[in-house]
């Protein structure tokens, strides 16, 4: 899933969708009961300290299935100190014949060697620094009013619109200028527990020779799963736009995540054992 702008569009547009909002793991809990008090915009940027400051409660196993307009991929996956691994467990909700079951083996086994998983835990740290880039400009590249009509004793609720005095400090933060967004955030906890966005109008990278994007929806959803422990339940995306001026993008795909159960610290090695050996609950 490469493409010719990787280098300023990580390895491709939909990449900077799918984590231009997705949150970080993890929990600490505070009180945020009075906040009303605050301006939306503190709020958000309260939320988002606590996402930013969440600490590492562990590790986790759980599984992940992204579905796609041609089919669906389900893995099982699992965080250790040196990044996540994933195994898939279905192909279109099927197990695996044997034939992808091999390949699939090949390709995490591959992480056996210390180089290759280094690799990988490069571009998932380097992942997380976008992510959190994104985050932080978000207080500023949106003005926020409170959603009062919403009654709910659990989330205070945020109606968000570009802000039009705002100039974007990164790449990542240049897609806040096009979308409006509804935020709910946990009142005990601090946490971000839904973000529904709409891309309303065009969105230009590099002045619109990398790239382009002209609509689009997404939508977060994260809650606590396991203990304190919090993680993405649901995750939904639909984009249109283009590449490199002439190449045609569309996105479309949902992911859901469900039981999220603890483990212990594991080796490479130990966790794709554990992989193999782990149970299966198909979604529910």
């Amino acid at each position: 899933m490469t493409s010719p702008v990787s280098s300023r569009l990580p390895r491709s547009a939909h990449w900077i969708l799918l984590l231009a909002l997705t949150l970080a793991a993890g929990a600490h809990a505070t009180d945020v009961s009075a906040t009303p008090a605050a301006s939306p915009n503190e709020t958000l940027r309260h939320a988002i300290q606590v996402e930013k400051n969440a600490a590492k409660d562990g590790y986790y196993i759980w599984t992940d299935r992204l579905q796609k307009p041609r089919g669906s991929v389900t893995k099982l996956m699992v965080s250790t100190p040196v990044g996540i691994l994933s195994r898939t467990v279905a192909i279109n909700d099927r197990p695996l014949t044997e034939e992808e079951r091999k390949q699939d083996d090949d390709r995490i086994n591959r992480l056996l060697d210390p180089a290759k998983m280094q690799e990988k835990a490069k571009r998932q740290r380097e992942d997380q620094q976008h992510i959190e880039r994104l985050l932080a400009a978000m207080p500023d590249g949106f003005h926020c009013e409170y959603n009062t009509a919403q009654r709910d004793d659990h989330n205070l609720h945020l109606d968000c619109e570009p802000n039009p005095g705002f100039s974007p400090p990164n790449f990542e933060s240049q897609i806040l200028g096009g979308m409006k967004a509804s935020i709910a955030i946990d009142r005990e906890d601090g946490r971000i527990t839904r973000i529904d966005g709409t891309l309303y109008k065009d969105v230009n990278f590099g002045w619109g020779f990398l790239g382009r994007l002209s609509k689009g929806h997404i939508e977060v959803v994260q809650s606590r799963v396991a203990g304190k422990h919090w993680g993405i339940q649901r995750l939904a995306l639909s984009f249109d736009g283009r590449l490199i001026v002439v190449k045609p993008l569309h996105i479309e795909e949902t992911e859901t995540s469900w039981d999220y159960r603890p483990v212990q610290a594991m080796t490479v090695a130990q966790a794709l054992e554990f992989l193999r050996s782990a149970p299966y609950k198909p979604v529910r």
